[in-house]
């Protein structure tokens, strides 16, 4: 490949770590399109792409890249699809990313290869370590964003929407800056890896500097668990739980609230850790201890839920009576004090839909707003409808989980 393909396959690796079809799809338009628009018609860039293939730049290809962009946009919105979509998002990625690669082959590259390379070897290979590229950039992009997850993993209050947009601006900018000074942008993409690694280091290193020794055995344990993970020795003071999870710095003056707030912000109820899966039963990555062992305690907790909920709807009203401003703090409000705590567990692919329900309902209720008096309970109506659609959908996936868990017993 010429060094002009060689630059801007390796310059666009992390926008393809970000937004794999929403790249490929500026790249098509640019391969198509670009010779014709000014500043960047007569870039080197752009005349190596516009020698690609018709497959890659035909109308089906950009009507399928087009698509395929708008829902990869949409999706990273959904906390419940981007987790389905983990387990397989850096192949994902890299496969576009070597799909991309071998389209832009420039003619000369491609003499070259038919000339001394009838299997295509050359050119597959370069490709592959593109791809590797962008594989290895996925995992360290994250490993950056689970950090964001642990702090608003259903966007509660915004970050994971103020990170999509900027994922997205910087794949198309990234791109067009890559045309412009392909050299500086493969260097930007240098200091984009070795940033996303440095900044995933520096969370590790905070994370274990929090930790505290355990006076039994000497392991280091959060030190907002209620007990040794190793030894199994109870803390004498653990520390509160945060809003987003994370331990503060005043004790815990009630361990059954405490346990219960540890579970509310998804956290194992002993050792703390952050419990990944959305799914009711799930045992903890670090000690083994399954979340909800039995129905018993799953209904306390969500007795526990429902005890809070009067108080809820109590400061929601007050921030609903402020015309405009108390909306939005009202909304925040009562999704990290009740709708984190029941949202977290329920799958994917039901939290997706039961999303979409609680979309329906609350469009429902702020068309409401115009109406005298009316208006001014907006904010504690969708509260209150909020968490009783998704306790009821946790609640019925909770049954299924029991059961299957009973049924399982039984067999064995």
């Amino acid at each position: 490949m010429t060094l002009t393909s060689i630059l801007y396959t390796l310059g666009s690796a992390p926008m393809f770590a970000a937004r794999p079809f929403l790249a490929a799809f500026v790249t098509a338009l640019l391969a198509r399109f670009g010779t014709h628009l000014p500043w960047l018609g007569d870039k080197e860039v752009m005349q190596v792409l516009s020698h690609a293939p018709s497959w890659f730049t035909g109308n089906l290809a950009l009507g399928i890249f087009g698509a395929l962009a708008v829902a990869e946009v949409a999706s990273a919105k959904s906390a419940e699809l981007r987790d389905l979509m983990h387990e397989f998002d850096a192949l994902m990625k890299s496969v576009v990313a070597l799909v991309v690669s071998l389209a832009i082959l420039d003619p000369e590259t491609t003499k070259v290869v038919k000339t001394i390379d009838k299997l295509g070897v050359f050119a597959w290979s370069f490709s592959a370590l593109a791809a590797s590229t962008v594989f290895g950039m996925t995992i360290l992009r994250n490993k950056v964003v689970e950090v964001l997850k642990e702090l608003d993993e259903d966007d509660d209050i915004g970050l994971q929407t103020l990170l999509n947009w900027i994922e997205n601006i910087w794949t198309v900018m990234g791109i067009l800056f890559l045309v412009l000074l392909p050299i500086a942008a493969v260097v930007l993409s240098a200091l984009t890896a070795l940033g996303l690694y440095v900044a995933r280091k520096r969370a590790e290193r905070k994370e274990e500097e929090s930790k505290v020794p355990c006076a039994t055995c000497g392991t280091r344990i959060l030190p907002h668990a209620t007990l040794c993970h190793s030894c199994r020795t109870p803390l004498a003071a653990p520390r509160k739980v945060g809003v987003f999870g994370q331990p503060k710095a005043e004790a815990a003056p009630d361990l059954a609230l405490h346990r219960f707030e540890l579970v509310a912000r998804k956290r194992c109820p002993d050792c703390a850790t952050r419990l990944q899966k959305r799914q009711v039963r799930q045992p903890c990555t670090t000690c083994g201890r399954v979340t909800f062992r039995d129905e018993a305690e799953f209904d306390a907790y969500l007795a526990a839920l429902n005890r809070r909920l009067p108080r809820t709807l109590a400061i929601c009203t007050l921030l609903s009576a402020v015309p405009l401003l108390g909306v939005i703090p009202g909304v925040i409000y009562y999704r990290l004090t009740m709708i984190t705590g029941v949202r977290g567990y329920i799958p994917p692919l039901r939290g997706c839909t039961t999303k979409w329900i609680v979309r329906i309902v609350n469009w429902g209720v702020i068309a409401l707003q115009p109406v005298p008096l009316l208006g001014a309970t907006i904010v504690p109506l969708m509260a209150w409808s909020n968490y009783t659609i998704y306790k009821r959908s946790l609640a019925g996936r909770a049954t299924t989980e029991f059961a299957t868990a009973q049924m399982k017993e039984l067999g064995a």
